[in-house]
């Protein structure tokens, strides 16, 4: 086969430091990291803000709903009816639609809730991970100081 080197190694340079001297270099990172936390948090507004609009429109929907249901139910008849020939219902059209509008508030109210934990549990998680990063790249820098210190020593 040949040649075993490793040519993706080769395949991407350093990148050069722009002729910035390493105060600059520090500078520039700390900006870096600095707008990188502002976008992250800027993310997560953005996602708040946008769970508390899709909530509010929800409950708008979710009341005209049970208003349309309620304008259904107040034309229906009170009294049980029944089909010739078959035996009285025990409960009437009304108490039908009422029944199932109080099954649906209940099943609205578990999923709105269950929503809700699942978002508050997403947002959890992604402070974990910028956690996490936020750690590792203190990591990383330590260790490059340590590298650097290192170099100096030597040199002198």
């Amino acid at each position: 086969m040949g040649n075993k080197k490793n040519k993706a190694k080769n395949a991407f340079p350093a990148m050069p430091a722009w002729d910035w001297d390493a105060d600059e270099q520090k500078e520039k990172w700390e900006d870096f990291k600095a707008n990188a936390e502002k976008l992250w948090d800027q993310y997560q507004d953005m996602q708040k803000a946008a769970r508390k609009a899709w909530k509010a429109q929800w409950e708008t929907f979710f009341g005209q709903l049970m208003g349309m249901e309620q304008t259904v139910a107040d034309a229906l008849p009170d009294e049980k009816v029944s089909v010739p020939g078959m035996p009285v219902a025990p409960v009437s059209p009304k108490e039908v639609v009422e029944k199932a509008k109080e099954f649906q508030e209940k099943a609205n109210a578990a999923a709105v809730e269950q929503a809700d934990n699942m978002f508050e549990r997403r947002m959890q998680r992604q402070q974990q991970v910028k956690e996490m990063v936020t750690d590792a790249v203190a990591n990383v820098e330590a260790t490059v100081e340590a590298a650097q210190s290192a170099k100096e020593e030597k040199a002198e």
